[in-house]
């Protein structure tokens, strides 16, 4: 049984737990005790570079540990998702420097013993399958871009990259199309730890033609019965407040931290 520490060290982990054979060899880190950093010098955005620890009491360390993150990012921009408590003693000086909070997100998880497959779907008009060949991965592309915006351009490109990826043999995880009619309607994806003891709960998206019909209740359904097939103890997800979390919630997920996500402010 897994007691509350473990649980929250898994529900930060998706930031840190991915397979080696997919870490390219330009990323850069800090591991340090209380300061963990991830560098991406080929994406120049805050979700690609970020601190998701930084766990210091003392004042006169956290400005110089402080004061290290910034030098190792330069001048690429960053986030910061920070447990509540080390967002709280940092907030002096990120606020100093022009970072503010713009969401916050509860840290949740579903222990799998307590999982009870569900025998009929909420919306029964659409099919929820596994990604795994050429036609299933360009409809995912197809979705995901219609509900994040990707440009044309770009499709080809992510395409590749999702097809490397579901097609690897060092993979742990997947890509979920939820189909009505032949058309993609939504998509979910997961990743397993390197354990596999626990399922990380990473992006989804459903078409707005299709909210509010229980589709992403399915598809969370659809990957906590993969992962308890798969002997997982434990799905985690970092759940945006107000969004995702309430729904996760009503969904048998509890909530064991909260996150501040800082970035700098134009």
């Amino acid at each position: 049984m897994l007691n509350r520490q473990e649980i929250i060290k898994a529900i930060e982990d998706h930031h840190w737990d991915y397979e080696e054979e997919w870490i390219p060899s330009y990323i850069e880190t800090i591991e340090e005790a209380g300061l963990k950093a991830v560098k991406n010098p080929r994406m120049h955005n805050e979700l690609s570079n970020k601190v998701v620890e930084f766990s210091f009491k003392n004042d006169a360390m956290m400005e110089e540990k402080w004061n290290e993150a910034k030098d190792f990012f330069g001048d690429i921009p960053f986030s910061l998702w920070l447990e509540k408590d080390q967002s709280s003693r940092l907030s002096p000086f990120l606020e100093k420097d022009g970072y503010h909070i713009t969401d916050k997100y509860d840290g949740v998880a579903f222990l799998l013993q307590q999982y009870k497959k569900v025998t009929s779907s909420s919306n029964e008009n659409i099919e929820y399958i596994e990604v795994k060949d050429d036609e299933e991965i360009r409809k995912l592309v197809e979705v995901s871009s219609l509900i994040w915006g990707y440009p044309v351009e770009q499709q080809d490109s992510i395409f590749r990259q999702r097809k490397s990826y579901i097609s690897s043999p060092y993979s742990n995880g997947g890509y979920i199309l939820g189909m009505k009619a032949g058309r993609p309607a939504a998509y979910s994806n997961y990743r397993f730890s390197s354990d596999g003891r626990t399922m990380y709960l990473n992006g989804s998206g459903v078409l707005p033609e299709f909210r509010h019909q229980g589709v992403y209740s399915d598809m969370v359904r659809f990957r906590l019965e993969h992962a308890n097939s798969k002997g997982a103890e434990l799905a985690t997800c970092q759940a945006r407040e107000g969004h995702s979390s309430p729904v996760l919630k009503k969904l048998g997920f509890q909530s064991y931290s909260t996150y501040d996500y800082w970035v700098y402010n134009r």
